[in-house]
């Protein structure tokens, strides 16, 4: 593996990949392996996701042989575009990551988790019996109200605590979100980005908009109550997560909100471009490097 090179596998190839690699025990010392859960900022295939960015180095960093892990690295990737904090930290969710986690010497996990929890069909519910506009404070207090970041809250600290008590000292990297600047825009299927996948379906979303569209109907309403959404995830899931006692041992977020500050940044309503993905990963990628004790 050259200092550039990284890794990116499924469940299927990673056992065999790592089984190799530990053959060559000098270069399994310097070589970080890395477990991935996420939502679609680390899975999305309509763009180079966050994910990616890490796992493969950009053309210029590779022409400068600058290595992003080092020595490369190995990635176990379990993310899964769509999927919720309270689906993938259940109780069975968590039985089946910490049966990988303990199988494999990982030095860092890497976490995407808690968006979906609270758009799509959470927001359509929350706001199903509105029938004139409110106020955004009053929007934001049907969210607080229905315990969904105490729940979601939960799901995380069930997952770190699983894995503390598996391998105790890991660090635990998650990320915030940042703030949305195409309420409204679905995300749009191509042969380019999804293949013949695109022929069946026409585009994915929005999100947020349609379940704003009688409680907020005013769009800068509708940004404010997204970035409001926003924040609040941050100050009540991850802030409290960092803070405690015990998960605050080994987990940490980068705060990735105001990075991206222009609509044509933004694929549609939840996901970046490519190059919005690139500027947020150089972000996460900084404090990733940081957590493995790679001079950044």
């Amino acid at each position: 593996m050259s200092a550039t090179s990284l890794f990116t596998t499924r469940r299927g190839e990673f056992r065999r990949i790592y089984g190799q690699l530990r053959r060559d025990r000098a270069l399994f010392a310097r070589t970080p392996i890395v477990f991935c859960e996420g939502d679609s900022w680390f899975a999305t295939p309509l763009a180079m996701n966050l994910l990616d960015w890490l796992v493969w180095p950009a053309p210029e960093d590779e022409t400068r042989g600058v290595p992003l892990f080092g020595a490369g690295g190995l990635f176990f990737r379990a993310e899964h575009s769509g999927d919720r904090a309270l689906q993938m930290f259940d109780a069975d969710g968590v039985r089946d990551k910490v049966d990988w986690f303990a199988a494999f010497e990982f030095d860092l996990v890497l976490l995407s988790a808690g968006g979906n929890d609270f758009v799509g069909d959470f927001l359509v519910e929350l706001f199903a019996d509105v029938r004139r506009a409110m106020s955004v404070d009053a929007a934001l207090q049907r969210v607080r109200a229905s315990g969904r970041y105490a729940a979601v809250r939960a799901a995380l600290q069930r997952m770190i605590a699983a894995l503390q008590a598996t391998r105790a000292g890991v660090p635990v990297l998650a990320h915030s979100y940042d703030y949305p600047r195409r309420l409204g825009a679905p995300a749009v299927l191509s042969l380019h980005n999804v293949g013949l996948a695109a022929l069946a379906r026409s585009g994915l979303g929005p999100w947020i908009a349609p379940a704003l569209a009688v409680a907020l109907p005013a769009a800068a309403d509708q940004r404010e109550f997204a970035r409001s959404l926003i924040d609040g995830y941050v100050a009540e899931v991850l802030e409290p997560l960092r803070a405690d006692p015990v998960s605050g041992q080994v987990f940490d977020f980068v705060d990735l909100r105001g990075t991206l500050t222009r609509e044509d940044q933004w694929a549609d309503e939840m996901h970046p471009t490519s190059a919005g993905f690139a500027l947020l990963a150089a972000r996460f990628r900084r404090q990733a490097r940081a957590r493995l004790q790679i001079e950044v």
